[in-house]
């Protein structure tokens, strides 16, 4: 092995070490923060709403089926007619990936293209187009969730802010997050449609030591070919971004409604837009810790220590009592999302290398203006 094989091995090795002892520590967080709660306390809460629990498990897959409808109608975009149900099924399948695994979500969006081709029959690069243009979409909403329930809230805001900081500092990082979510978005849109990343990545690894990678590469290359041609073409499609951005707004409001319904549920004294606010606020933090399944840890303790600053009664015994509920129904959902995943479904379609020339040649037709340049 050569200098540069070791270095990169090394180098390989620390950054897994890093993820894990991240991973660690994130759980230590959860453990801590629990055990600085009154657990008893929180306890009778959940007791006292009895059966009533069970509802908690109820919003999560409508804020699924929102996403699901998305990515239906930028599929459609491509004239690619799927199941709306199909779609719904895989992303609580892939969902599950997400919400289990130390950066699940990197895992989720690497197998969501073959899940589909192989259940829908979709070729290949035309899932990876509109999973990479969902990505965006979701990216960008997300943001704009963010801005808009932090408006709407802001006298909580500025008011949790004085009491955590001692100015309306918090009010300013909730807005400037938001602002680079979009940015963020904008920026994965214009490399996606006109740096052909799919071609670049074949490129990248056709270069790999292994023969056998080379030759997967080489045999395959016509899908990323088809699939930049197919970015393009969805960059393009306003009309389709739009319509999947309103259907993906609906995904971060059900999420933010949840956790209004479970907090109502223990009976706390909040109104949607004081929910929605610093649930905003939470989530790009559960989002920045990829490396922890779900948040794990940084969200649980940024909950409590929310609901003692905006002034809830009793958050020692209400905050661990939301926890549990909320991670309670995760569990409850990985579950049913490992059993959809283990269903088996039609294998991928793959084009032939002449038919994929076709398809090549008909999308790049249907692009109505500057292709993506050749490198």
């Amino acid at each position: 092995m050569t200098e540069e094989g070791k270095g990169d091995g090394s180098g390989g090795r620390l950054l897994k070490i890093l993820r894990w002892v991240a991973f660690a520590a994130c759980i230590a967080l959860f453990v801590h923060a629990l055990a600085k709660s009154d657990l008893p306390a929180a306890w009778e809460r959940i007791r006292a709403v009895g059966p009533l629990c069970v509802i908690v498990v109820v919003p999560f897959p409508f804020a699924l089926a929102m996403d699901a409808w998305a990515w239906q109608r930028l599929l459609a975009a491509l004239d690619r007619k799927v199941s709306w149900f199909a779609l719904l099924k895989i992303r609580i399948g892939t969902e599950a990936v997400t919400n289990s695994a130390p950066a699940g979500a990197v895992w989720a969006d690497a197998i969501s293209p073959v899940l589909v081709s192989r259940r829908t029959g979709v070729p290949i690069a035309d899932v990876f187009a509109t999973c990479t243009a969902k990505r965006w979409t979701v990216v960008r909403m997300h943001g704009a969730y963010v801005a808009l329930a932090t408006a709407f809230g802001a006298t909580y805001v500025m008011h949790a802010s004085r009491k955590l900081l001692g100015s309306d500092l918090l009010i300013v990082i909730t807005l400037g997050a938001a602002t680079c979510l979009v940015f963020l978005s904008i920026g994965i849109e214009a490399l996606a449609a006109h740096g052909r990343i799919a071609g670049r990545v074949s490129g990248t690894l056709g270069r790999a030591r292994f023969k056998w990678l080379k030759v997967w590469i080489e045999d395959r290359r016509h899908h990323f070919a088809l699939a930049d041609i197919q970015l393009h073409r969805l960059s393009k499609d306003k009309v389709a971004g739009a319509v999947a951005a309103w259907r993906m707004l609906g995904l971060w409001l059900v999420e933010g409604l949840e956790s209004y319904l479970i907090l109502r549920l223990l009976g706390a004294p909040l109104g949607v837009s004081e929910v929605l606010s610093f649930d905003a606020a939470l989530s790009v933090v559960r989002s920045s810790a990829m490396f922890a399944p779900a948040g794990i840890g940084v969200q649980d303790v940024g909950y409590l220590t929310m609901l003692d600053a905006y002034g809830v009664p009793d958050a020692a015994s209400l905050g661990p009592a939301f926890i549990v509920l909320k991670r309670l129904k995760e569990a409850f959902w990985v579950l049913i999302g490992f059993v959809m995943l283990a269903r088996t479904g039609p294998r991928a379609v793959l084009l032939h290398p002449e038919k994929a020339v076709e398809a090549v040649e008909a999308a790049t037709q249907s692009v109505p203006q500057d292709p993506p340049a050749a490198t």
